[in-house]
């Protein structure tokens, strides 16, 4: 059995003339004895004595002479395979290498595991437990083992004082006791936090929703490290104006809210930020914006226990996106009659206003612009169609087919944008 090699010194010998190869587990040191009956001995580590001690594994020669001066030689290939800790008591759940200092033997521990036939061994301790090691070179076998005691455990439990629950990122109210057991000696309590009860250090107070770890510590110097999640009020499930975009030749949106833990949980107050210093407490308010881009509306509400929270809604002022032809086929068939300027419509999911239409299945001109005029020219120049408030209802009148050119005007409520272009008459 191992017992280290700063303890007691562990003997084993073997007569070098009897035994050509042998395998030593456990021991710190092997006598290696040439025997009696000889005048002078010679080892090949330079020592003249009828026994060495070794401590290594090794080929190790000696040469004996007889008193009428026959000689005799002997070779022993000795290996001392030893695990190299030593005996230890470690705390719950450490981690320790076992290792053989000889790694080319095979290899068998005590573990149940048929697949633990390395050198070494990482063992997790959960419990006091002797190891034992089976080591073979082929020939000889031995076992090796090594003692592991577990320090007592440090127990721990929680507690929450439910009377003081704080708000979810808010009011920081909440407080938690843990009690801690077992371990050795005195228990020393460290917490994630500086907010700890002067007079008990088991109480952590002054906390914010979300975990706390705390750190037990014994006279051992053994450790326990874990966490708890702290409880807050609830909050209710808050549903408001969903993210959307408007146009800015008609920048209006109604916002809305609705309560869906009403039953539960109730509101004590609430107001709207609509933009920078502007607010209301409506809980249905229309406003208009005036400017391109994107714009947050924030929902901000109390609850009846006094916490706080918000909803962010993102309102997203676009330009208009024309959608112009560049043909027209005004035959008579229904299709491309005429020349139909309408909107590029946003994609579906997030359809805003634009999911209105007018007559034909489209979106007219003016449902985003305050007013619009057109000019068709042909290609000297000529101006061959003017309208204001274009109603899509050009069809190319009598002229032959060709290229002609537009200029459209639209009014919108920051100003004026003009597109122009070209359409093509295919009769």
């Amino acid at each position: 059995m191992s017992t280290g090699l700063l303890q007691a010194q562990v003997f084993d010998t073997v007569n070098v003339f009897q035994t050509g190869d042998t395998l030593f587990c456990g021991v710190d040191t092997v006598v290696l004895d040439a025997g009696p009956g000889f005048v002078s001995y010679s080892w090949n580590t330079g020592e003249t004595s009828k026994t060495i001690k070794i401590s290594e594994s090794g080929i190790y020669d000696v040469t004996a002479s007889e008193p009428g001066g026959e000689i005799h030689e002997a070779e022993c290939d000795v290996t001392i395979a030893r695990i190299m800790q030593e005996s230890d008591s470690l705390c719950y759940k450490d981690t320790i290498f076992l290792v053989v200092d000889e790694n080319d033997l095979k290899y068998q521990w005590n573990t149940g595991n048929p697949d633990d036939t390395l050198y070494y061994l990482q063992a997790s301790l959960r419990k006091s437990k002797t190891y034992e090691v089976h080591i073979s070179d082929g020939k000889n076998n031995c076992i090796d083992s090594i003692r592991l005691d577990m320090y007592p455990r440090i127990n721990v439990e929680f507690e929450q004082n439910q009377e003081n629950k704080g708000c979810p990122g808010g009011d920081c109210k909440g407080q938690v006791r843990v009690y801690a057991s077992g371990g050795t000696g005195n228990l020393d309590i460290e917490w994630d936090t500086p907010n700890v009860d002067p007079g008990d250090s088991s109480y952590a107070i002054g906390l914010c929703e979300g975990y706390i770890g705390v750190h037990i510590y014994d006279d051992s110097g053994c450790r326990f490290d874990t966490s708890y999640w702290v409880e807050v009020w609830e909050m209710p499930d808050i549903a408001t104006t969903p993210d959307t975009t408007t146009y800015i030749q008609d920048p209006r949106v109604m916002f809305w809210f609705e309560n869906l833990s009403e039953d539960s949980i109730s509101l004590s107050n609430y107001f709207w930020i609509l933009t920078s210093g502007i607010s209301s407490n409506l809980p249905n308010p229309t406003f208009s914006f005036d400017a391109i881009g994107e714009h947050n509306v924030r929902f901000e509400y109390t609850t009846m226990n006094g916490c706080v929270d918000s909803n962010i809604i993102v309102i997203t002022v676009a330009s208009v996106e024309l959608l112009v032809p560049n043909v027209i086929t005004p035959n008579g068939d229904g299709a491309n009659d005429t020349f139909i300027i309408t909107i590029k419509p946003p994609e579906e999911e997030n359809a805003g206003r634009a999911g209105g239409t007018g007559s034909g299945n489209y979106q007219p001109i003016n449902d985003y612009y305050i007013g619009n005029e057109i000019v068709i020219f042909n290609r000297w120049g000529k101006k061959v169609y003017e309208a204001t408030d274009y109603d899509n209802d050009w069809d190319g009148g009598n002229l032959a087919e060709g290229t002609y050119f537009y200029v459209l005007k639209c009014q919108g409520k920051l100003g004026e944008d003009i597109f122009k272009g070209a359409v093509t008459i295919l009769r």
